[in-house]
This record gives structure tokens, C-alpha cells and sequence, in this order.
């Protein structure tokens, strides 16, 4: 999903050397970016920054937690949207108390495409996961 202009997030350049030695294996990177660039568009913020926390068990689409940190607006709503757009795109989040640690953050250096591409890929998982 990503193009070489996006390539140039550390998140990216992490996914790209991940699928180059385990291509089949399943990552988070692309959607940690896509909620990122979907909280960036949708409440029109300059900056942003998702935390995802995986318990060491974790495999797939499992995770401790979700925190989104911006300033100056109220996290709080902004971690509840994050948490829906992660759910609504198949993962379990579900905190343990185990042991955690975080996962690696988008740094937010994305194409306006992939921006665009990202809104409308999370806002669809959103329109399906509420649909009845």
C-alpha cells in the first residue's frame, strides 16, 4: 500500500525491511500509519502521535492498548476514535497487566495521496464495523 514517496516514514521503512525478510508475516505498520494520517485529516490536526501497546504473547491482530498524544486538544476523544478505528479494523484490544511494550509510532511523513487513501480506507472499515 505504501509508495516509495512514503517510504520515507520510519514506521514504513520498518514494514519495507520487515516484508523483505519475512513476507508472508503479519504487521501492524501500515495500520498504525493509516490511523494516524486518519486522525491527522479527520480532526484536522498538524501533528500527531499513536502508541500501541502489545502485550509479549501478542501475534496478529492483538493489542494491550492504544493512546494517541497531541497537543492541545483533549486526548481523551482522539484515543476513543483511535480505539474504534483499530477495532473496526479487526483488531482485540484487551489489557492484561501483563507485561507490555510499545510498538513504534508513525512519524507522520506521508504523501497527501496516501493521506486521502488512508482516510477513505479507515472511514470504510468505520461505515462497516457500525453497520447492523
Amino acid at each position: 500500500m505504501p509508495t516509495d514517496a512514503g517510504a520515507r516514514c520510519a514506521l514504513q521503512v520498518a514494514r519495507k525491511r520487515r516484508l523483505s525478510v519475512y513476507p508472508d508475516r503479519f504487521g501492524m505498520e501500515q495500520d498504525i500509519c493509516d490511523v494516524t494520517m486518519w486522525l491527522v485529516e479527520k480532526y484536522g490536526l498538524s501533528r500527531v502521535h499513536v502508541f500501541v501497546d502489545r502485550h509479549y504473547i501478542h501475534v496478529g491482530r492483538e493489542m494491550a492498548g492504544v493512546t494517541v498524544m497531541t497537543s492541545p486538544r483533549n486526548p481523551a476523544r482522539l484515543t476513543e476514535a483511535a480505539h474504534e478505528a483499530f477495532v473496526a479494523l479487526g483488531y482485540t484490544i484487551e489489557d492484561t497487566r501483563a507485561d507490555i511494550y510499545g510498538h513504534q509510532h508513525c512519524d507522520g511523513h506521508h504523501s497527501r495521496h496516501e493521506a486521502i487513501r488512508a482516510y477513505a480506507r479507515i472511514e470504510s472499515a468505520l461505515l462497516c464495523w457500525r453497520s447492523p
